[in-house]
């Protein structure tokens, strides 16, 4: 890179702009440093050709500025390191890798309304950190064409860095492959998006704690990708996954007394598994639609009460769904239409719940189990080789069984008092 000294800019906005150029030709273990003191600072570190280099950015003071550009590099570093003034900060950086191998880059901020962006098109192997401590901060990172990078954006989760509130980050891939994506967010009010399409192998994670955090996954035509978000509070999950396959969801929501949702969207793929687990106090809410899917496999899992749990798979096969509800007053809404071979299973435990399933297609099973008192069980299925159980025990509960269709088998068990059971076959 053609840069051996350590370059030191003071001053004001006007006169403290400090650039870093690369030669044309290969360089190799170089390094450049840039330490700038000052309101609106400017740093610029142009990479060409290079491997092994090191380089540093410090900036302290308001409305700082640094972009790294690194092209057809190799094991180069890079450090950014910005520290903000009073409430409204407005630090920027901004790192550019094209055709890169094995770099490391790292960004951190600490100040209110900071934005970091980190771009990569045509690299792998990776590794790249945002961290952010201010609220109102945003960090987004797009890879194209990339593979078996790293992306770890840290807006208030480590200690380290302190808690924010606000936080924003968007991660997008296209045509990526092997990426590992980490989001972690602290306080509340915080929005992670990660959108993928055409690759597969991808693993994101992402992490929020404290209220009102939001968290959103799109997927498109992605094959054995991994997703795990994991919240705590009143939180949004919607995950997205169209034309895809082999992908495996995992949600796991808590809150003391806040409610939280998921909404699950899958159309046209196959082998997708999908397991969520809610464990908030109550009002909580599950809905997933799945369409032209199959070979699918959705669990769901609410402890508390007046839970709320919707699944709907239509014009599939050798799909299953399993839903556990422990608490009082929850609901279950569970459907499969046009199907073959699937299975439905709802398991509730407690009082006053109620379970409605439905299956339209040929050889499929329904269960339905309640353990407590006052619970209703309404289950219908239609077409031929079907197979419908009910089990209850308990006080006052409800079953009713209906079949339409030939060849079909039904059974209700009651154990307890003051039970009521209907079974109809047409």
């Amino acid at each position: 890179m053609k840069v051996k000294a350590i370059i030191i800019a003071m001053g004001l906005a006007a006169l403290a702009s400090t650039s870093a150029f690369a030669a044309d030709s290969y360089s190799v273990g170089e390094r450049a440093s840039v330490v700038q003191f000052g309101n609106g600072n400017v740093a610029t570190v142009d990479q060409q050709a290079s491997s092994y280099d090191d380089v540093k950015v410090q900036q302290t003071a308001n409305g700082a500025t640094a972009t790294v550009t690194s092209t057809t590099g190799a094991f180069n570093k890079t450090d950014i390191k910005q520290n903000g003034v009073g409430s409204d900060s407005k630090l920027s950086a901004t790192v550019t890798q094209d055709r890169a191998y094995a770099e490391q880059t790292r960004i951190s901020q600490s100040g209110s309304n900071a934005t970091a962006t980190v771009t990569q098109t045509s690299s792998s192997f990776d590794n790249d950190s945002i961290n952010q401590n201010g609220s109102n901060s945003k960090a987004k990172i797009t890879q194209t064409g990339a593979s078996s990078n790293i992306v770890n954006i840290d807006q208030g989760m480590n200690t380290v860095y302190g808690k924010i509130n606000g936080g924003d980050a968007t991660v997008a891939q296209t045509s990526t492959t092997g990426n590992n994506v980490q989001i972690s967010q602290d306080r509340g009010n915080d929005k992670a998006v990660v959108e993928t399409n055409g690759g597969g192998f991808n693993k994101t994670t992402i992490t929020q704690t404290g209220g009102g955090t939001d968290a959103s996954v799109q997927q498109n035509s992605e094959l054995a990708d991994t997703v795990s978000i994991k919240q705590d509070g009143a939180e949004i999950a919607n995950i997205s996954s169209t034309n895809g396959g082999g992908n495996h969801t995992s949600i796991d929501q808590s809150g003391a007394t806040l409610p939280n949702l998921v909404s699950v969207h899958q159309i046209n793929a196959k082998n997708e598994m999908t397991n969520i687990v809610q464990s908030g106090a109550a009002f909580n809410k599950v809905y997933v639609d799945q369409l032209f899917e199959a070979n699918d496999h959705t669990t769901v899992i609410q402890n508390g009460s007046e839970n709320t749990a919707s699944v709907a798979q239509r014009f599939g096969g050798s799909n299953t769904v399993n839903a556990l509800q422990l608490g009082t007053k929850n609901i279950a809404d569970l459907s499969q239409q046009a199907a073959v071979e699937s299975s439905l299973m709802s398991t509730q435990v407690g009082e006053l719940n109620s379970v409605t399933a439905s299956q339209t297609g040929s050889h499929e099973e329904l269960t339905l189990a309640q353990v407590g008192s006052g619970n209703i069980a309404t289950a219908s299925q239609s077409g031929a080789g079907n197979v419908g159980l009910i089990a209850q025990g308990g006080l006052g509960n409800s079953a009713s069984l209906s079949q339409a269709g030939y060849g079909n088998s039904a059974a209700v068990t009651q154990v307890g008092v003051a039970n009521k059971a209907t079974i109809a076959q047409h």
